[in-house]
């Protein structure tokens, strides 16, 4: 399970509203005084991600929790999202290639073809995922696995 600390927002009928992301480091970062991670989380600024999860931890609102999804679901989406482009774009550059070779093409020609076919390759397959990425939300499944404990440390 690949987990992520999260904060629960809103809680209504069995449902907690449950907000990650949006902060750009620790607090010693935020101010300036850290090891520089607050800097590229200002560049890089994510914004929050809200959830609507089933509440089966029974958390409140204002309470840290941890969400999850299993590893299997991560690789599926990876090789959907990276693995499947890049894979279409190379067999797009092999039939591009073997095409300039059967019609005799330049060197310049043969190169302009594997191009245009590797990229058209990979097209092909991110538009596909976008078409069909309204199936996968269904799929998609985040589960609220508990609250977290906050230590209070005693200074």
């Amino acid at each position: 399970m690949i987990e992520q600390q999260g904060k629960v927002v809103a809680v209504s009928d069995g449902q907690a509203r449950v907000q990650l992301g949006g902060s750009s480091g620790c607090p010693s970062c935020d101010a300036g005084k850290g090891c520089g991670a607050g800097v590229f989380g200002r560049l890089l600024k994510r914004n929050p991600v809200v959830l609507e999860l089933d509440n089966e931890v029974n958390a409140a609102a204002g309470q840290p929790v941890m969400v999850g999804i299993p590893e299997t679901l991560f690789v599926r989406m990876v090789s959907l999202l990276y693995l499947l482009p890049l894979l279409a774009g190379l067999a797009g550059a092999v039939l591009g290639y073997y095409f300039s070779l059967v019609m005799k093409m330049g060197a310049a020609a043969s190169d302009v073809i594997t191009l245009l076919c590797a990229v058209a390759g990979g097209a092909a397959a991110v538009f596909r995922n976008r078409k069909h990425s309204r199936e996968f939300p269904p799929a998609f499944i985040v589960h609220l696995l508990r609250v977290v404990e906050i230590q209070k440390t005693g200074k």
